[in-house]
C-alpha cells in the first residue's frame, strides 16, 4: 500500500478521532469537516451560509497544507440536515469554485454529529506534481 501521511495543519481544530486530510501519493482525502474554527468554536449557529463558508475555508486550508489549492479539488460530497439550506450552501460553493466546479453530491441527512452542525463536506484533491 502507498505511504499515507496525515495532514493536521495549524488552524484547524485537532480531533483525535481522525486526522482532517490523508494523503496518498497525488490524492489527498479531506474528512468530512464542520464549521469549526482553529479553536474548535462553531462558526455561524444557525446560519447554514456561514457555517458553509468555515466548511469550505477548512477545506482550503487543509489542501493549503498538502501543496493543492481549491482549483486542484475534484469530488465534493456534501451533507446538509435541511433541502431548505441548499441555496445557501451553493452560493458559498460557487464562490469557492467560481470555475470549472468539482464533481458534487449533496445529500440530505436527518442529522449530523453534533445538532448544530447544518452542513458538513468532505473533498479530494488531486495535489499538482504528483505529492511529496
Amino acid at each position: 500500500m502507498a505511504d499515507r501521511t496525515p495532514i493536521i495543519p495549524a488552524g484547524i481544530s485537532p480531533n483525535p478521532a481522525l486526522s482532517p486530510g490523508i494523503q496518498v501519493g497525488e490524492w489527498l482525502f479531506i474528512s468530512g469537516s464542520v464549521a469549526n474554527d482553529a479553536s474548535g468554536t462553531l462558526v455561524g449557529p444557525g446560519d447554514c451560509e456561514a457555517q458553509s463558508r468555515q466548511v469550505m475555508t477548512n477545506i482550503q486550508t487543509i489542501a493549503a497544507a498538502a501543496g493543492a489549492s481549491m482549483a486542484d479539488v475534484v469530488k465534493i460530497t456534501c451533507f446538509l440536515t435541511d433541502v431548505a439550506n441548499y441555496g445557501a450552501y451553493g452560493r458559498v460553493r460557487s464562490e469557492f469554485f467560481p470555475q470549472d466546479p468539482p464533481a458534487s453530491s449533496t445529500v440530505i441527512v436527518a442529522g449530523l454529529v453534533r445538532p448544530e452542525y447544518l452542513v458538513e463536506v468532505e473533498a479530494i484533491v488531486r495535489i499538482p506534481g504528483g505529492g511529496s
